[in-house]
C-alpha cells in the first residue's frame, strides 16, 4: 500500500476533521490517513478504525486522486471542503468569529441560514447538508448551546463590573471579622407537575398511568455563607415583604450575637419600608447590613449556582408526593458545602 504523503496544511485539516467532523466515516478516514502517513502498519490501522485493509487501500487511492475531497466521496451530505481555498477557509474562520451583522441577530449568533447566505453571496458555494455548515461553525470555534437571558433593563457591563468591584471592596472588612457573617441571598421557587413521556410496551395495547395533574410549588429563600460555604434554606409561604422580613429575623435568631451582612438583588421586598424600619437601632435587624447587587444582574449572585445545582439534582426523579421533592431539594443543599463566592 502506498503511503499517503501529506502537506502540513493537509495534516492540519485532517486533524480538524478527526476532532470535529460531523460524520463517523469522515473521522475514520481522517484517522486512517494520519496514521498511514506515519508508516503505521495497515493491519494495525485497519483494526483501529474497524475496517478491512482492502478498504484502507481504496481510501489511499482516493486520497491520491482527490486529496481532501476524498473524505466525503460518496457520502450523504457532501461537504467537500476542498471547494474552499486556503484563503477562503481563513476568511470563513475570521468572519464566523464576529457577529453576523446588524441585518441579522443582534448578538454573537450565527446559524445555518446566515452562513448559507454569506457563503453563497461571497464565494458562490452552497452545501446540500446542514451538517456541512455545522462543521464549518465548529471549525471556527463555535458551539451550539442555549444563550443566557438578560433583562433589557440591565445596565452596561462596565457599570455592573464596577458595582461588583465596589461590593467586594466593601466586604473585605466584614469577611475578616470573626463576629460578622456575610451571606449572598436570593429567593427561588420549585414547581412540580406530572409529565408523561413515551415508553416501550407491547404493540396494540394501552398502558394507563394514574398521575396527579395538579401543579404544586414551593418558594424558598437561601442565605449562602461566604466564609463557610454552608447554605441556610428557609421555606416561604409567599415572596413578599412580610415573609422576607420574617426570614431575615429567623436568620438573625439562628446566629445570636453576630453581625450580619446580606448581599441580594433589588427586589422591592428587599428594600421596602417594613424592612427598613427594622434596621433601625433597637429593632430586630439592628445588627444587619444590607447591600444590593446591580439591578438585573443575577449572574453575579453566587447563590444562583446553588439553586441550579439543587434543581439539576432533583429534576430527573418524578416523586409521587410533592413534599418528597421539596425535602429532596432541601436535603441536597443542606448536605453540601458550596464554594461559590461574590
Amino acid at each position: 500500500m502506498r503511503t499517503p504523503q501529506l502537506t502540513d496544511e493537509e495534516r492540519r485539516l485532517l486533524k480538524d476533521y478527526k476532532a470535529n467532523a460531523p460524520h463517523k466515516l469522515v473521522v475514520k478516514k481522517a484517522e486512517a490517513l494520519l496514521l498511514l502517513s506515519r508508516d503505521v502498519a495497515p493491519e494495525i490501522v485497519a483494526e483501529f478504525v474497524d475496517r478491512e485493509p482492502s478498504t484502507l487501500h481504496d481510501w489511499v487511492i482516493d486520497w491520491h486522486q482527490q486529496r481532501m475531497a476524498s473524505l466525503y466521496t460518496g457520502h450523504a451530505g457532501n461537504l467537500n471542503r476542498s471547494f474552499l481555498t486556503e484563503g477562503q477557509r481563513e476568511a470563513v474562520t475570521v468572519v464566523l468569529s464576529q457577529p453576523p451583522g446588524d441585518e441579522y441577530l443582534p448578538a454573537q449568533f450565527w446559524d445555518v441560514p446566515k452562513l448559507d447566505h454569506w457563503l453563497s453571496t461571497t464565494f458562490n458555494i452552497e452545501y446540500a447538508s446542514n451538517s456541512s455548515y455545522h462543521f464549518l461553525l465548529r471549525m471556527a470555534g463555535l458551539s451550539f448551546h442555549k444563550p443566557e437571558k438578560f433583562d433589557r433593563r440591565r445596565a452596561d457591563e462596565k457599570a455592573i463590573d464596577l458595582r461588583v468591584k465596589e461590593i467586594r471592596e466593601e466586604l473585605t472588612g466584614p469577611l475578616g471579622e470573626e463576629n460578622t457573617l456575610v451571606f449572598a441571598a436570593d429567593e427561588v421557587r420549585i414547581d412540580q407537575e406530572a409529565v408523561v413521556r413515551k415508553a416501550w410496551y407491547k404493540k396494540n395495547t394501552k398502558t394507563v398511568l394514574k398521575v396527579d395533574r395538579k401543579t404544586a410549588s414551593q418558594s424558598f429563600i437561601g442565605f449562602l455563607n461566604q466564609n463557610t460555604g454552608d447554605c441556610t434554606t428557609l421555606r416561604l409561604d409567599w415572596q413578599n415583604s412580610a415573609t422576607i422580613l420574617e426570614a431575615v429575623q429567623m436568620l438573625v435568631g439562628l446566629n445570636p450575637g453576630k453581625k450580619i451582612v446580606i448581599v441580594w438583588d433589588n427586589a422591592s421586598w428587599h428594600k421596602n419600608k417594613l424592612i427598613q424600619a427594622e434596621l433601625a437601632s433597637g429593632q430586630s435587624l439592628q445588627d444587619v447590613h444590607l447591600i444590593n447587587f446591580p439591578p438585573y444582574a443575577p449572574d453575579h449572585n453566587p447563590i444562583e449556582h446553588v439553586w441550579n445545582d439543587a434543581k439539576n439534582a432533583i429534576s430527573n426523579v418524578q416523586r409521587d408526593v410533592f413534599d418528597s421533592t421539596v425535602a429532596a431539594f432541601e436535603a441536597h443543599i443542606g448536605s453540601r458545602v458550596f464554594d461559590y463566592k461574590i
